[in-house]
């Protein structure tokens, strides 16, 4: 645990850094834009979904047994499909902003403690901290993505991709910047 009192400026200030980035490239820059669209007619979408309880839902729906019967794979065909996700009440900006901030925090003590171990005891140059913290941030920030994206489809992989590296890039200037000599 010698790491999280050596590197507790760096992990702090990429997190902070990172969702400044983040808020950036969702709110600023055009790099989501377009993502989201609305259902057509969403009146009656919302109201044939109303008694719906929160939870993941897949359309159309089936058991490993109804994947084989003829009836269900031409639903399967005919479409759509598609995933479904039902929140348990409206959005609550301040959690999730709260709570995306302690994601940062957590990744960057991972990034802290894998970079820490890869220096034992030296003493290195910024862009061998770069390197480390900025090769764990990506994985932390992305790599998880891709298979995400492959089974549910539903993001721009570029798109998260892009901002994954935009995070790497912040939180390995801020652990090169920061690291105790």
């Amino acid at each position: 645990m010698e790491f999280l009192s050596a590197l507790w400026l760096p992990i702090l200030v990429s997190a902070a850094l990172v969702w400044v980035a983040s808020f950036l490239c969702h709110m600023v820059l055009p790099i989501h834009k377009g993502e989201w669209r609305g259902l057509p007619d969403e009146g009656r979408a919302l109201d044939a979904l109303g008694g719906v309880a929160p939870g993941n839902y897949m359309m159309p729906f089936g058991t490993m047994a109804d994947m084989k019967d003829p009836a269900f794979v031409e639903k399967m065909k005919r479409g759509p499909n598609g995933t479904l996700i039902i929140w348990p009440g409206p959005v609550d900006m301040g959690r999730n902003l709260i709570l995306t901030l302690l994601a940062y925090i957590v990744i960057g003590i991972f990034v802290a403690y894998v970079a820490w171990h890869a220096f034992m005891g030296e003493n290195p140059m910024y862009l061998e901290v770069f390197r480390i913290a900025g090769g764990a941030a990506f994985m932390a920030h992305g790599l998880a993505l891709i298979p995400h994206s492959i089974w549910y489809r539903g993001m721009r992989l570029w798109a998260v991709l892009l901002d994954a590296l935009i995070y790497s890039l912040v939180t390995a200037g801020a652990f090169g910047w920061l690291w105790p000599t």
